[in-house]
């Protein structure tokens, strides 16, 4: 994942030392998951709790031909080489903290509430001209690192955008605020176990394929499959001190099978209809209506917030709502002009793919910003090198 892309057929020999290996591979890149996981997995219940990760951001089924969920599935598993997830203490916005203290101290500028208007690849260097509080401004630059999609950067360079069916985002996110953990209607666990990891709803395996196959028909499923975090149980410095006190949570639920051509004729009124759907959903298991746990802002309002594949595209300019920018990839080069490349290259000479829309990219791994990075510094040395020795030794130092 931070080399050179790889050869599809030098990805595939390094599988080939014994029998599990190869059948890891077959599984995984050559033919749908529904295949290994009905091969290995009888209950109903595990096998949709472990087609999710293949599901989650994207429209697809166990046996969609593309192998989208197979790419989908791939990303949740590879953490820290066991699948394990890590939560970092203050949230995403602790991380962003922290890549931002060190970028200035190495002389950075950061800019914010920033209209972009102009991005000019054609001459010499890269020039972007913007928009920052109400005075146009522009930037040359010998390298331009893009952190927004492929269809953003074809919108600003007048190229066309060729999406590919797999492109289509299919997430429903709610964010809530509670005043109180929810109790369910079953005594054997207190509230704070069933909430500390990943909550599942209506993920049945069979489920999942009937939820599929409704949406497919351009409807709101019967049973709507998504699952919920709490967020706060794990680290709960994300809450400001009173409302810790207080016992206040947040909540995430994450929609599955809500594609964004569902939502783009009317996005108000699917967008209420299906918020509707995936609180009846939770609320099965609940001895008291989620409603009434959540959190009552000054206004009145309860503090509850979701959003659409048509709202995350308006908002960010994510493709129909594509969480990754655009459909996950497989780890190694599927042409033979992608093989030895970093997967961040684009059309436009040193203009490069730093975000999710890269290949490998996709989730919060930040593998598209090092390789982007690894890029660059390959240029400067390659220029170093052909250069005088001055020059050399000015860019090592």
């Amino acid at each position: 994942m931070l080399e050179p892309l790889v050869a599809r057929d030098e990805f595939k020999r390094r599988f080939e030392g014994d029998d599990v290996s190869r059948e890891a591979w077959r599984s995984l890149a050559e033919e749908p998951l529904g295949r290994a996981i009905e091969r290995y997995l009888q209950n109903d219940l595990v096998r949709g709790l472990v087609l999710t990760d293949g599901k989650i951001g994207v429209f697809t089924h166990p046996h969609d031909p593309s192998l989208v969920q197979n790419r989908c599935f791939l990303y949740h598993l590879i953490g820290n080489k066991t699948g394990e997830w890590k939560v970092p203490v203050g949230g995403m916005g602790a991380v962003a903290r922290e890549l931002e203290q060190a970028a200035r101290k190495t002389g950075a500028e950061f800019l914010t509430n920033v209209d972009l208007r102009v991005v000019d690849v054609g001459g010499k260097k890269r020039t972007v001209q913007f928009d920052v509080d109400g005075t146009r401004q522009a930037v040359d630059a010998r390298f331009l690192l893009v952190n927004f999609g492929r269809n953003v950067l074809a919108k600003f360079t007048g190229k066309p955008y060729q999406p590919d069916r797999t492109d289509e985002g299919s997430v429903f996110k709610m964010n809530m605020l509670l005043g109180r953990l929810p109790k369910l209607k079953t005594q054997k666990y207190p509230a704070t176990d069933a909430w500390c990891g990943t909550f599942h709803s209506d993920e049945g395996y069979e489920q999942m394929n009937a939820s599929y196959k409704q949406a497919s028909q351009g409807r709101l499923p019967d049973r709507t499959p998504c699952e919920v975090y709490c967020h706060t149980l794990t680290d709960d410095s994300i809450l400001a001190p009173e409302l810790r006190q207080k016992g206040f949570h947040t909540m995430t639920l994450f929609g599955l099978d809500t594609p964004w051509s569902l939502f783009a004729r009317d996005n108000a009124t699917m967008r209420k209809q299906a918020e509707k759907k995936f609180l009846e959903s939770i609320n099965q298991w609940l001895e008291e209506p989620l409603e009434d746990c959540l959190a009552v802002a000054r206004n009145g309002r309860r503090c509850i917030e979701s959003k659409s594949p048509v709202d995350i595209e308006d908002a960010l300019g994510m493709y129909r709502g594509n969480i990754f920018q655009n459909a996950p990839t497989f780890p190694f080069a599927e042409t033979k002009e992608q093989a030895g490349t970093w997967g961040v290259e684009t059309e436009f000479e040193n203009v490069f793919l730093c975000g999710s829309s890269a290949l490998r990219g996709g989730a919060v791994s930040g593998i598209p910003g090092h390789n982007a990075a690894r890029k660059v510094l390959e240029i400067v040395q390659k220029t170093a090198n052909a250069q005088p020795r001055t020059f050399k030794a000015a860019v090592e130092a």
